[in-house]
């Protein structure tokens, strides 16, 4: 054989002899790689399983945080969490959806606090009205949300909203301020004057009308309610030291400049003064 068809023979071969050394060890390495992964797998599996097994982290302790109005075990019974069950085994997502399930239930979480205690903690809705619709009431949030119907076993004493359907998911600015006034009467004594609010009629094209427990009927208007109130509370004081009866008026602030007064009846009627008494500020 020629001398140089013998060399260019020897590098094709050495080639060759590379290529599968190379090969022979990519594919070692690849099968002990996926030795490793499965082994791996197996190991984690195996101790997993043991955890989710292990009496250490057995729900030892369930704790009920932020409950007014529901009972712990009103949300243990809607929780469902099993006797012994491992703290591992908690699908936290199913629980916090089974515990919002209650119309009560603003926002819930569910956290685990190792090595064996479950924590749930809720946020309640704070009723702020009941809405009137048809012959049934409707508890409604101070978001001006209506979750609720009431029911014997609810005991509230909030104020009646009438003129609104409970079916309509839009929230309008006249509900928005009229809600915004009720925790203005809630949260201060401000308008301790008034009393309280026990009826409250909305109108979109005539405004808002309030019925007190001192039998005031305050026509409120659209908007301002409580620069309003402000002017009224120096109007009151007024009266009052004249000596003059602040209670059963019909007052009309539709007109923030003019305040109009109307002492009613005994019957609960306006008296037959159109005008009434009006004061400007």
């Amino acid at each position: 054989m020629p001398k140089m068809l013998k060399i260019n023979y020897e590098a094709r071969m050495n080639r060759l002899r590379r290529r599968l050394v190379n090969g022979i060890g990519e594919y070692l390495g690849a099968l002990v790689l996926l030795i490793s992964i499965a082994a791996l797998s197996s190991l984690f599996i195996y101790a997993y399983s043991y955890l989710l097994s292990a009496p250490y982290f057995e729900i030892k302790e369930t704790s009920v945080r932020g409950l007014k109005e529901l009972t712990e075990k009103d949300i243990l019974t809607l929780a469902e969490i099993k006797p012994g069950q491992n703290i591992l085994a908690v699908n936290v997502d199913v629980l916090e959806r089974r515990v919002a399930a209650n119309p009560w239930i603003k926002n819930v979480y569910v956290g685990r606090e190792f090595p064996n205690r479950l924590v749930v903690d809720v946020r309640e809705r704070t009723p702020i009205a009941l809405v009137k619709q048809a012959s049934d009431f409707y508890l409604m949030d101070s978001d001006g949300s209506v979750f609720k119907k009431l029911a014997k076993g609810d005991e509230v004493d909030l104020a009646i909203i009438t003129g609104i359907n409970v079916q309509d998911k839009t929230k309008s600015k006249l509900l928005s301020d009229t809600l915004s006034l009720f925790k203005v009467f809630s949260g201060s004594n401000l308008y301790s004057f008034l009393g309280a609010i026990s009826e409250a009629h909305i109108d979109e094209v005539f405004g808002l009308s309030l019925l007190t427990d001192k039998g005031l009927y305050l026509k409120m208007g659209m908007d301002d309610f409580e620069r309003k109130l402000r002017k009224l509370a120096l109007v009151m004081n007024d009266m009052e030291k004249r000596g003059i009866n602040n209670s059963s008026l019909t007052v009309d602030l539709g007109d923030a400049a003019k305040i109009t007064i109307q002492q009613k009846n005994a019957l609960g009627r306006t008296q037959q003064n159109k005008n009434g008494k009006q004061y400007r500020i």
